[in-house]
């Protein structure tokens, strides 16, 4: 009768035994484990991608959920993407992300500024849809990893403010008078800023950094109100300029910014705050049973308002460069609205696709149809009668993005 030798140390079991106990580790710990002897350090090499990938998932959404809710088009845009993907390369960016803001060392975070805001985007856009729980609170690893980073941080908001790799191409809005270590995010002080910059600040949301500050502000409205950027070739909205239809991010982070300063106040009585990480998780709302060809989520009751420049002082900002007294954008106020409610339905009779106020010459893109809708608008604060509400959604090219146009009159 023949004995088997039982295995004097854990490095010595069958290697699918040896993975399933490491699975249940931590990243932190799987990295001690290795540190004991070379065949421990061998094992968890990083081309053990089963190993790595059950450590990822103790952390982080499995992002294969989210791609595989993508359209057709933006499935094709990440397929390269996905066929390259490398669980422990991945686990490793976003903790070398986290580390780095928890630190906050100024020269070292200052390069990687830009490869930090990218992560932290990837870690909320593949955040898990199932995102809350009967609480509404915040279930998604991929959100509790990043509302933990917020805490931790002992200053986030520098994340949106005070870092730029190129400090010498700085190039201030015109007729904008400020101190440049005032809050103004760093995608606002120059021109030509990476995308990821505008977005984190939209996601993230208004810092307590800009809340008062008037020179933010007038960054904001720098962008806003200058028909040099929000012009007939952009179709006056937050789109390039190139007629690709594709979005301008740092437009929509100065509308971001001013408009929810505006429904802030709007908001107050009603003690909401629309804002944070957790509430940006894509395809978060579920599709109502009821309206199945409802994608864009367009039936239903919506909270909204508005503001808006005097016209005045719109031509003078735009036209009157060279006046003695140019236009203060920082304490001249736009007129702001009341809380709107908007009760909204999609229009089933096809009437409203003949309405040449709701076409538009930029292109989007057609995996899904455009959704054209109609309803009314009633302002909370008065007794005045409802107005009529119409609009179309559709995709942005690429798939990832829903462009709106509302005519509310």
């Amino acid at each position: 009768m023949s004995h088997m030798k039982a295995p004097e140390t854990v490095v010595e079991l069958a290697p699918e035994l040896l993975e399933l106990i490491l699975s249940y580790l931590r990243p932190q710990e799987l990295v001690r484990f290795g540190a004991t002897c070379r065949r421990a350090h061998d094992f968890i090499n990083s081309t053990n991608q089963l190993l790595w990938k059950e450590t990822f998932l103790q952390v982080f959404d499995d992002p294969k959920h989210v791609w595989g809710a993508l359209v057709p088009t933006a499935r094709a845009h990440n397929q390269p993407r996905e066929a390259l993907w490398d669980w422990h390369r991945e686990l490793v960016r976003r903790a070398e992300a986290y580390n780095l803001v928890v630190e906050a060392d100024r020269d070292t975070l200052a390069p990687e500024i830009d490869n930090v805001a990218a992560t932290l985007l990837d870690i909320q856009y593949t955040a898990s849809c199932a995102s809350t729980d009967e609480t509404d609170s915040p279930v998604s690893l991929n959100i509790i990893y990043l509302n933990r980073l917020v805490q931790r941080a002992p200053d986030f908001d520098s994340i949106v403010h005070d870092f730029s790799r190129h400090p010498s191409s700085l190039s201030v809005p015109r007729d904008l008078k400020m101190d440049l270590d005032r809050p103004v995010t760093r995608s606002m002080l120059t021109r030509v800023a990476p995308e990821c910059a505008s977005r984190l600040h939209i996601i993230y949301g208004p810092t307590e950094r800009e809340e008062d500050s008037t020179a933010a502000k007038a960054a904001a409205r720098a962008i806003v109100y200058d028909w040099n950027v929000t012009s007939e070739d952009a179709e006056y909205g937050p789109f390039q300029k190139d007629g690709s239809g594709a979005v301008n991010w740092q437009s929509v982070e100065a509308i971001s910014s001013l408009m929810h300063r505006i429904f802030d106040t709007a908001l107050k009585a009603y003690h909401l705050h629309p804002t944070g990480f957790d509430v940006h998780v894509p395809r978060k709302q579920p599709i109502d049973a009821a309206v199945p060809l409802d994608w864009a989520g367009v039936t239903g009751t919506w909270a909204g308002t508005y503001a808006f420049l005097d016209y005045r002082a719109l031509v003078h900002y735009n036209f009157a460069h060279n006046l003695e007294h140019p236009l203060d954008l920082g304490n001249y106020e736009e007129a702001c609205g009341d809380l709107m409610r908007l009760d909204l339905e999609l229009d089933e009779s096809g009437k409203l696709e003949n309405d040449e106020r709701l076409q538009s010459d930029l292109p989007h893109c057609e995996d899904l149809p455009k959704l054209y809708f109609e309803g009314t608008s009633t302002r909370q604060a008065t007794e005045r009668p409802s107005i009529g509400v119409r609009g179309v959604a559709c995709l942005v090219p690429g798939g990832r993005e829903v462009r709106w146009r509302i005519i509310i009159r």
